[in-house]
């Protein structure tokens, strides 16, 4: 079955964002790219039928044939409404008031295809970013859909999750599910793909085969480089002695391990504790054993003199947002701001990172990329020494990450700032990052590749 876009015409405020777009998607997987901002989001929840019935202005028709279409957000955790993802299913399951009889049989059809049954009754917001997108995926597969829209779904996901849940979709699609997605990281999708779609003008078209193959082709040569990183030397900034993190299960123990200045990246699989790293070294949750900040342990210090030099960027960039418009966010981190950040260096990087733009608009309606911009930006702005920095790239189009890492370069360059940077995307901060901490079973260990 074909999903057809006849006219369609769309906006928040004046300015449209999607313009006479007229397009027929046809079944199997489907794959939307453009850069940050342009309107992929807006159109799968078009699509979705959640515009304009939540927001904007729309016209033109959309055409579903009768099929059921359910949507994953960008941000997995917007769309829980239980604790754990057993209740979440059955509760979804209830909303569309599915026959009790039928509950585990969808449950755990859902459960064995997405592999959560680790976390089936885990509390959700406790779960790792790429965990709960997992989540999110089985929710949608319970409830046997016809049109699957899923918007950046692996954002937060690690590696081997993300190719593992790519090559689960393309089966649905071969089974005659339609997989319409939006993603700005291609790997994995060039045998899946049966359909790429551009975003160009406020309208998008769909590339040919052969301009299809080229992309996939230069996406190829983009990541073929090898890559290496340097083994730390120097005075540590952080020091852990027998430190160990529990949240609900040991996620870290560390018998010992420094980390210094510069730029370090973290790596490891989804749900093993790098989050929880963080959160541990802003005292958001406990620690065991000696882990100290230039030789003060860091549990003993005071809390607001530390977290005036040691901040955490997270995951959800709407997270970190305290008001309403962009304008106001810049208002509000300009009362403490270092003094490389002068208002005409500000008004050069919202040009730089095309949010000069939108500095009306509330931030809750910005494109996930355009919030994580804006987020990167703020962090950066404040006095802080050390930044820890988890999934800076989610969301970024390949320009986008260009410009977020050079503007974080020439801040680090200027204020002598430290980043500890937890991402999956290793290609893009190779080149940035100066060390490499992986972390798995229970351990952070430095690698030079």
């Amino acid at each position: 079955m074909i999903v057809t876009l006849d006219n369609i015409t769309f906006s928040y405020e004046k300015e449209p964002i999607i313009q006479n777009l007229s397009l027929k998607i046809p079944a199997g997987f489907s794959l939307l790219m453009g850069p940050t901002g342009c309107g992929k989001s807006t159109l799968l929840k078009i699509i979705a039928g959640l515009y304009p019935k939540y927001a904007g202005k729309l016209t033109g028709t959309v055409e579903l044939n009768g099929q059921k279409t359910a949507m994953m957000f960008q941000n997995a955790a917007e769309q829980f409404t239980m604790a754990t993802p057993r209740e979440e299913i059955v509760f979804t399951l209830e909303n569309l008031q599915v026959e009790q009889k039928d509950y585990e049989k969808r449950l755990a059809k859902a459960v064995e295809f997405t592999q959560i049954s680790d976390l089936l009754d885990q509390k959700i917001n406790t779960m790792s970013g790429g965990q709960q997108q997992r989540v999110a995926l089985a929710v949608l597969l319970a409830m046997n859909v016809d049109v699957l829209l899923l918007d950046e779904p692996f954002a937060s996901c690690d590696p081997d999750a993300r190719s593992f849940l790519i090559s689960k979709l393309a089966l649905l699609a071969k089974n005659g599910k339609t997989i319409i997605l939006s993603d700005h990281v291609l790997d994995d999708y060039e045998q899946v793909c049966d359909h790429l779609f551009e975003f160009k003008a406020k309208t998008v078209q769909e590339l040919s085969a052969d301009e299809k193959e080229k992309i996939f082709i230069q996406n190829k040569q983009m990541h073929a480089h090898e890559y290496s990183f340097s083994l730390p030397t120097g005075q540590p900034i952080f020091t852990l002695k027998n430190v160990q993190i529990t949240q609900n299960k040991l996620l870290l123990k560390q018998a010992d391990l420094n980390l210094y200045s510069k730029s370090t990246l973290i790596t490891g699989p989804n749900g093993v504790g790098k989050t929880s790293l963080f959160k541990a070294m802003t005292k958001m949750i406990p620690y065991s054993g000696s882990f100290t900040y230039h030789d003060h342990e860091i549990a003993k210090l005071h809390q607001r003199k530390y977290l005036a030099q040691v901040a955490q960027v997270f995951q959800k960039a709407t997270d970190q947002f305290l008001t309403v418009t962009v304008k106001d966010e810049l208002k509000l981190s300009k009362k403490d701001r270092n003094s490389f950040f002068t208002d005409q260096k500000i008004e050069e990087w919202l040009d730089k990172l095309g949010l000069a733009n939108h500095l009306d608009q509330v931030v809750y309606t910005l494109s996930g990329g355009q919030q994580k911009k804006l987020q990167i930006l703020l962090l950066l702005m404040t006095k802080h020494d050390v930044l820890l920095i988890d999934e800076p790239l989610s969301g970024l189009d390949h320009n986008s990450v260009k410009l977020v890492l050079n503007l974080m370069r020439e801040s680090q360059e200027r204020l002598q700032q430290t980043f500890l940077i937890i991402s999956h995307q290793i290609d893009e901060l190779a080149d940035f990052c100066s060390y490499r901490l992986v972390f798995d079973q229970q351990q952070l260990k430095y690698v030079e590749k």
